[in-house]
């Protein structure tokens, strides 16, 4: 368990993450952006000790940590700034702590190294790491119902897909591959090539990259099917944020193909990420 983690609060934690998320937090008030970068900060910690962990045991020992830092926080016992912040998001907004719980069980998916055989899999991997974010997130918005979270989960996965296509070479470089076996068997692509920097004129490393942005693109297409079922889109305004930001994201994905996924990381320039937070506010009003 880091101690330099345990000491930091969530907007020390969100600042140094420079996520593409936190333009969307300036749109809601105080304190349910604090609650909202209460609920980043603990995502961001967990992911972080796994990834920063020297082997398996010890990212599965500061996970421990992180679940008990959970429970403490929902008993009211918090012994971190950041569990500090969740107790107040469960006592002031009815965030159910499950969801977070979740979150963690999918982190740890990423310690043991697992893969994942179909896209069926995938998607509950997904549905871990990033549909139950969204679903924690739910009463921070005041939004609840079941178009609601159903919103929140396909949202969610075409946040992680779209990730993934970004991090396809860079997560095989470190041993990590999200793309199904069933995917990489019929494009007829070695988990190898991925991590390979040849890998980017492979015809089969292609088209698994347009396999995951077509993926991608149609539950982006179903959340916002599902947010016009909801009763008060304009509360969602700050996923709707993320939403647009990383849909510009997966459109330079799309646009550069394998040869700009194997090459430097792909970012949305935060000029823009301004301005589509301005377009997104404008359109929700």
């Amino acid at each position: 368990m880091s101690v330099l983690a345990a000491q930091r609060t969530p907007e020390e934690i969100a600042r140094a993450s420079k996520s593409s998320f936190l333009v969307s937090f300036g749109v809601l008030p105080p304190a349910r952006r604090r609650a909202l970068t209460a609920i980043y900060a603990f995502c961001r910690v967990a992911d972080d000790a796994a990834d920063d962990a020297v082997n398996a045991a010890e990212g599965r020992e500061r996970l421990r940590f992180w679940r008990a830092e959970l429970e403490r926080a929902a008993s009211g016992a918090a012994t971190t700034p950041v569990g500090e912040g969740i107790a107040a998001a469960i006592r002031g907004h009815g965030v159910d702590p499950g969801h977070l719980h979740a979150v963690l069980d999918g982190v740890e998916m990423d310690v043991d190294g697992r893969d994942f055989a179909d896209f069926a899999a995938l998607l509950a991997y997904c549905d871990k790491v990033a549909g139950a974010v969204g679903l924690a997130c739910l009463p921070v918005f005041g939004v609840r119902g079941g178009a609601a979270q159903r919103y929140a989960v396909a949202l969610g996965r075409a946040l992680q897909l779209t990730n993934i296509a970004r991090d396809l070479h860079a997560d095989a470089r470190q041993g990590r591959c999200y793309v199904p076996r069933a995917w990489l068997a019929e494009a007829g692509v070695d988990r190898a090539v991925l991590a390979a920097l040849d890998g980017a004129r492979s015809a089969g490393v292609a088209a698994v990259l347009d396999r995951l942005v077509g993926a991608a693109r149609e539950f982006f297409a179903a959340a916002q099917g599902e947010l016009a079922q909801v009763e008060e889109p304009r509360l969602l305004v700050a996923p709707e944020t993320m939403a647009a930001v990383y849909r510009a994201l997966l459109d330079k994905i799309a646009a550069a193909g394998a040869a700009g996924v194997f090459g430097r990381r792909l970012r949305v320039p935060a000029w823009r990420k301004a301005w589509i937070a301005w377009q997104t506010r404008r359109r929700l009003q």
